[in-house]
């Protein structure tokens, strides 16, 4: 078995954003922004934010951070600011958002998107065009081409159909010419569609739910669950028993996750080159 980790890709895309921040201070005398918004104190968004704060902060990146609370036209007003203004360069509205909100999404400038969830970032990917990609489908490929997996012609499966991991990655395996099943929690037979399959994308976001004896022996695993359970971080598949069975498979934590973080980041980049049409 082959153990697929994401920490050296980490490394080459965080050292890539180091260097190409440092290329745009020096050039343009500007780096890129971000501004998050939320609304509410949701306390799992407010960690992943400080998260990303601390990336940010190591490679140079301007950050923002606007919390609201019981004020949705400020909220609206501070996300229009953001789509029109050339000083922020990226946006990211956290979720969950109440109902009334909920067409917050939708309201992003799609060239600062670094998230790649608003339809029209997502009607780019699925037609064919440049986009900002959804970042933890994008570390799915990028894990892919580091380990040199030769995907063309391969039976594909994607257990887990969300349009930020499991519609976009099919797509992104289609285009390197697998051929893709997407399957899900209600498919019938799932154990018989992953024992069949050359490649198994674990996108479902149940614990563990896959277990060794669904693999077949030459399966190659890429687990992008991120599941606490009496607080350890679990993937969709149950790791001790896929590795006695798969031939390659990512770890959770420090698989799919890692390189997942480091892609945000890659993309307030590029969202920076977009405005700026470099």
């Amino acid at each position: 078995m082959k153990l697929l980790s994401g920490k050296p890709i980490a490394e080459e895309i965080e050292k890539w954003c180091i260097e190409e921040v440092d290329k745009l201070r020096k050039e343009k005398n500007r780096v890129p922004s971000l501004r998050v918004l939320q609304y509410g104190d949701d306390a799992a968004s407010k960690a992943y934010v400080r998260r990303i704060e601390k990336n940010c902060e190591n490679i140079g990146i301007d950050f923002e951070y606007k919390i609201f609370n019981d004020d949705e036209e400020g909220f609206l007003a501070s996300l229009k600011e953001a789509n029109e203004s050339k000083e922020i360069t990226s946006i990211m509205v956290q979720q969950p958002l109440p109902s009334s909100l909920s067409h917050a999404i939708e309201m992003i400038n799609p060239n600062k998107d670094i998230e790649g969830v608003t339809s029209a970032s997502l009607g780019k990917l699925f037609a064919g065009y440049k986009s900002l990609i959804p970042c933890t489908a994008a570390a799915v490929i990028e894990i892919i081409d580091y380990y040199g997996i030769e995907v063309k012609g391969m039976d594909a499966v994607v257990v887990g159909r969300s349009n930020i991991v499991g519609k976009p990655a099919s797509i992104l395996l289609q285009r390197k010419h697998a051929t893709v099943t997407m399957c899900h929690s209600r498919t019938r037979d799932l154990a018989g569609h992953i024992k069949r399959s050359d490649l198994l994308v674990a996108a479902v976001g149940r614990p563990e739910m896959i277990k060794g004896d669904m693999l077949g022996e030459e399966t190659i695993v890429i687990d992008v669950g991120t599941n606490f359970v009496d607080g350890k971080l679990v993937g969709d598949v149950d790791f001790e028993s896929a590795k006695e069975v798969a031939s390659q498979i990512t770890p959770v934590p420090g698989g799919v996750g890692s390189v997942t973080n480091k892609i945000l980041i890659r993309n307030i980049v590029e969202s920076f080159k977009n405005i700026y049409n470099d």
